[in-house]
């Protein structure tokens, strides 16, 4: 080298001798600073090796979709056997059939349809009731849509029809007194009930 570049070390600071390509003192080669960089290409990039790479991250656990998907499937098994239909016997009617109306005795307890009515009854007045009323009700029960008949003597008898329910009222206009009040199915004289009902009328 004849051009000393530099009059100092760029490693040491030392003062370098002129012709000299080495620092005397850290041995710093000069040549090494005239020649140009070189840059890798890109095959020869290096690329960190196997244990510098980044390890991956932690797997997501799939434990937790697997427990929200056993709760749904748990309620939603229980939801179908709480609303399910009770079976035939329990609603007391027939396989096969629509069960019948049931009246509810007690909780838990009912019973199955109500027997057919069959022939005349009177519920109300009671025989050998006293009232203090001129005119009373008769109510009674008969099968539905039948004609019921009150027997009055000297006049025209007195008539109502039966309801759906099976129920039938009349209302009957009594004298001072005992009074014989008779009723029938239409014009069957078997099916006469006769009750005596009293009126008293109220003291004045």
């Amino acid at each position: 080298m004849t051009d000393q570049p530099f009059r100092f070390c760029p490693r040491c600071g030392t003062a370098l001798v002129e012709g000299m390509p080495y620092c005397p003192k850290c041995g710093f080669n000069l040549d090494d600073l005239s020649r140009p960089a070189v840059r890798p290409s890109e095959d020869e990039t290096t690329w960190p090796s196997d244990d510098r790479r980044e390890a991956p991250g932690p797997r997501r656990s799939t434990a937790p979709l697997i427990g929200a998907a056993l709760i749904v499937a748990v309620g939603l098994i229980g939801y179908a056997l709480l609303t399910r239909p009770a079976p035939a016997a329990q609603q007391g009617g027939v396989p096969g059939q629509a069960p019948g109306p049931a009246a509810s005795l007690a909780p838990g307890v009912t019973t199955g349809p109500s027997a057919p009515i069959v022939g005349l009854t009177i519920q109300s007045p009671r025989d050998g009731d006293v009232v203090s009323t001129e005119e009373v009700t008769v109510i009674g029960l008969a099968p539905p849509g039948l004609r019921i008949t009150r027997d009055v003597s000297l006049f025209p008898d007195q008539h109502a029809t039966v309801d759906s329910t099976g129920h039938w009222a009349i209302a009957v206009r009594l004298g001072q007194g005992d009074n014989t009040l008779v009723f029938r199915i239409g014009d069957d004289r078997s099916t006469e009930q006769r009750i005596r009902v009293s009126y008293t009328p109220p003291a004045g």
